[in-house]
This record gives C-alpha cells, structure tokens and sequence, in this order.
C-alpha cells in the first residue's frame, strides 16, 4: 500500500538539521525529495521516502535527540487545519479526539487511539508506520509539545511508553517530558491525567475549532477517495464480522469488477490478501487492549472461523499469543 506525509512534518527535520548547522538539501535530495513543496501546506511525500530522509538525517545529525528536536518545534501549520482546530479545542480530550480522528491527514497510514484506563487516558501511536527510532520519539515530543500549546510550559504526562531506548547521557529526553518513562514498549503511549484532560481551556473558541475541522475533514475525504486501498480496508472492516469476505464482494461495493480491482490494487503496490492480513493484524492490536471484549469475539470481528485460526495468524503476525499480547497491554496500562 502507497502512503504519504505531509510535507509540513519533513519540514520540522529541515528545522532540526538547519539548527545543527547541516544542510538539509543535500540530505532531501538524498532520500529523493523535493524541498520546495515545504512551502505547500496540503503538499505530500511519500512515507517511504520519508522514512529513508529520517534514516539519512539520523545518520547525519549522529546522536539520538534528533527526534527530540524535531517534535519540539512542531506550531500550527505542521498538521494543516487539524493544527488550527486542536488549538481551538474546548478541552484537551476534544483535541485528543481530533487527533485520532484526524490522524490519518498526517499520515494516511498513520493510527493513534486512545483509550481510557481509570483515571488516565492513554493515547497510542501505531510504531510500525514510524520504524525509525527519531521519527518514533519525534511523534510523542510533537503531541507533548501541542498538549503544552494548550495547558502551558509546565504541562507534563503522567507517564511514556517508547518503543526504542535513547543514548541521552545528559537527560534531555527525562528533562522535557517531565514523568516516568518505559522504554521497550510495543507501542509508543502517552498517559495522561483524565481529569486534566476535561478543564476547559482559555483558548477554547468552537466556531473557530469547527472550521478548521471541517477543512480537516474536506482534506480527509480528498485523500481517502484518490486512495483505493484506503477505501478497500474501509469495506473490510465492514464485511469481516460477517466471516464473507472476498476480492468479489468488495469489488461489488465498489462498483467494479474483481479483476479490476485487483488491477488497480497491484497497481498500488499491493494484493487484496496483502491488505486484508494488514487490516486483521491492526484491528487485531485495536481489540486486545480492549478487556471487555473476549478472545472469541475477536475472533469473529476480524472474520475467522474459530479461535483457533485466529491464534495461529496473531502467533505468525507477532511472534506471541493473542492472550499474552492482552496481558502485556493490560500491564503496562496499569503500571501506567
């Protein structure tokens, strides 16, 4: 499957690499990307090229707060309207909302959820679509950073779950977040004060926050319809707790012919089997967490016939038991 970024968020790595006194044109050119469409606020590289430009930066910055850097200088305009409308947002759990709601404008392959576990919200990022360990970091220092946008300079999570481990001799990653952070995670994870999350906020001003939102949507929309496996994984979804799904079915939803959507999804750089295993493994990480859901019914979302069938693809997918996942998840929720 084809993603993009924004172009708005290579720009904070031009940012970093400029600070550091290293010319970033000779690193964009390098990973195949045109610098002038920074200035193009809706512009798009793709997210593979992005991961190679975050691979040759971290080689050409040569330490590991390169991330941290870059998600500090996130502003307004980094993410297009949803920028304007989280900074209009009554609360800071209806910016969080946003955030996942709109997350996929960032990046179409992009997944955050959130979550709340007594008294904390757990917002989560999706590390697979961010491999390299600075674009990991970088995507939990931003959302601090918008949150301290919101709720001031003081503002700290209660704790952080990072996917990699840091060479920070000096602390700089402990000093900025401010909490308890959990290295080794499967995912990146925020945890933040529930409580905290409802006061209303001085900046708050609906008609400015809906706006934008719905600017945030028109751009959502644009890119989900020019993207066809956005729009196949959408039907996926639909037709999979129904335990019948097919390249047929979901080409009738489409209004094309099997073989022309097989076409068109090759032409993508993608198999209708390829999608659907992608679809199941991450709605497979979106359920577990989810302890009121059982193992079976799981099962039966994510269109299996038996557990067992299910247990084999997870153990294939993530090298451990559906069940072991859940109490992995559960745990550091807790621990959280």
């Amino acid at each position: 499957m084809r993603y993009s970024t924004l172009t708005s968020w290579a720009q904070l790595l031009w940012e970093t690499l400029q600070d550091e006194g290293i010319e970033p044109r000779s690193v964009f050119a390098q990973a195949g990307l045109n610098p002038a469409l920074l200035g193009d606020g809706n512009a798009r590289y793709p997210t593979d090229q992005m991961h190679q430009l975050w691979r040759l930066s971290e080689q050409a910055h040569g330490n590991d707060l390169l991330g941290l850097q870059a998600g500090q200088l996130w502003h307004s305009t980094t993410f297009n309207a949803l920028g304007f409308a989280w900074l209009a947002s009554d609360t800071l759990h209806d910016a969080l909302g946003r955030l996942v709601r709109y997350a996929r404008l960032i990046s179409n392959g992009l997944q955050v959820t959130i979550e709340q576990r007594q008294n904390l919200y757990l917002l989560s990022f999706d590390a697979d679509l961010t491999p390299q360990r600075s674009a990991n970091l970088a995507a939990v220092a931003a959302v601090v950073t918008m949150c301290r946008a919101l709720l001031g300079p003081s503002f700290s999570p209660v704790a952080i779950h990072l996917k990699h481990r840091y060479h920070d001799p000096a602390n700089a990653i402990d000093q900025f977040f401010g909490c308890p952070i959990q290295p080794d995670a499967l995912h990146s994870t925020i945890a933040l004060d529930a409580q905290q999350a409802h006061i209303r906020l001085p900046g708050a001003n609906a008609q400015l926050a809906l706006l934008n939102e719905q600017v945030a949507l028109e751009n959502l929309n644009r890119l989900v319809l020019d993207n066809l496996p956005a729009r196949v994984a959408e039907r996926m979804v639909k037709h999979l707790p129904s335990g019948n799904i097919s390249a047929a079915i979901i080409a009738q939803d489409l209004a094309m012919s099997s073989r022309s959507l097989q076409r068109k999804l090759q032409a993508e750089g993608t198999t209708f089997n390829d999608l659907l295993e992608r679809v199941r493994q991450q709605l497979a990480r979106d359920y577990l967490p989810q302890s009121q859901l059982a193992l079976s019914e799981i099962s039966y979302l994510l269109g299996y016939a038996d557990q067992a069938n299910f247990n084999r693809a997870f153990k294939r997918w993530f090298n451990t038991t559906p069940r072991q996942y859940r109490h992995q998840a559960l745990a550091r929720a807790n621990a959280g």
